[in-house]
């Protein structure tokens, strides 16, 4: 299915998504959350990729610090081997321990149409309703950052078990150039709006920035929902915002994997 008006829209200049007051609507049921990964008996788990409370995926464990010393000089092959030989086992550990959920395995809900590339940041869910064209577009790097603070590490915990928020941009074109933007967040349970934009693609980015709307905490209750049930009519509910928090998570942890084997490859070189 082609999403022509996507195809002209700037996507590189997707706005990041800030966390406010939102308007949350319960799902009619949960789902399963994101399988985690087991470790193995008798290999401390690795700096796997993981999804924290701030919904930012990074490595379990912070960097280390190695020390270097005088202790003999090791020839530039020899440390290229040890490199490589650290990278095939943590590329066979990733490849053990992973398990792909159940939720992902068949076609995205409510009629949307997958569209992901191996090796980028964003995957895109894309639909068509009526005379509208709805693009759903995901960024992995587009999530909250992550704040390192030791203090926070159960908080973490707690929150990764219940689903942690996911943020995504809902477009929604028709012909005549305006589209309408919802800059949304959903932890599989609600789906929660930000910001609601109307957008010109064919806008001056050279000139003054356009007025593309309040903050969405700042309208009216009324509007807000009736804003939450426009969307869910469409099918973006906390149904999709499951689907798109458990594939974010699998999709980094593919990446996570494509990129070993890339820097595998290059060091054997």
């Amino acid at each position: 299915m082609a999403c022509n008006v996507f195809k002209n829209m700037n996507t590189s200049a997707m706005p990041q998504c800030r966390i406010s007051a939102v308007c949350r609507v319960a799902s009619p049921s949960l789902l399963p959350s994101a399988c985690s990964v087991p470790s193995t008996s008798g290999r401390q788990a690795p700096d796997q990729l993981v999804l924290t409370h701030t919904g930012l995926y990074r490595h379990g464990r912070r960097s280390s610090r190695f020390a270097t010393g005088a202790t003999g000089k090791r020839s530039t092959s020899s440390v290229s081997n040890s490199l490589i030989a650290v990278l095939k086992d943590e590329i066979k550990y990733e490849r053990e321990s992973y398990r792909r959920n159940d939720l992902i395995v068949g076609d995205p809900p409510n009629d949307f149409e997958l569209q992901d590339a191996r090796g980028t940041t964003w995957f895109v869910l894309a639909k068509e309703f009526d005379n509208e064209e709805i693009i759903v577009r995901v960024d992995l790097e587009s999530q909250p950052a992550l704040e390192e603070d030791e203090d926070e590490g159960e908080e973490y915990e707690d929150e990764d078990e219940e689903g942690v928020p996911v943020e995504f941009q809902v477009t929604i074109a028709k012909e005549g150039g305006d589209t309408l933007v919802f800059e949304c967040e959903s932890d599989g349970e609600y789906l929660s709006v930000n910001r609601v934009a109307i957008e010109s693609i064919y806008e001056d980015n050279d000139g003054p920035p356009a007025y593309k709307g309040p903050l969405f905490q700042d309208l009216d209750d009324t509007l807000q929902q009736a804003f939450v049930d426009f969307l869910e009519e469409r099918g973006v509910n906390a149904y999709l915002g499951e689907y798109i928090r458990v594939y974010l998570e699998d999709k980094a942890t593919m990446e996570y994997q494509q990129w070993l084997n890339r820097v595998r490859d290059f060091i054997g070189r």
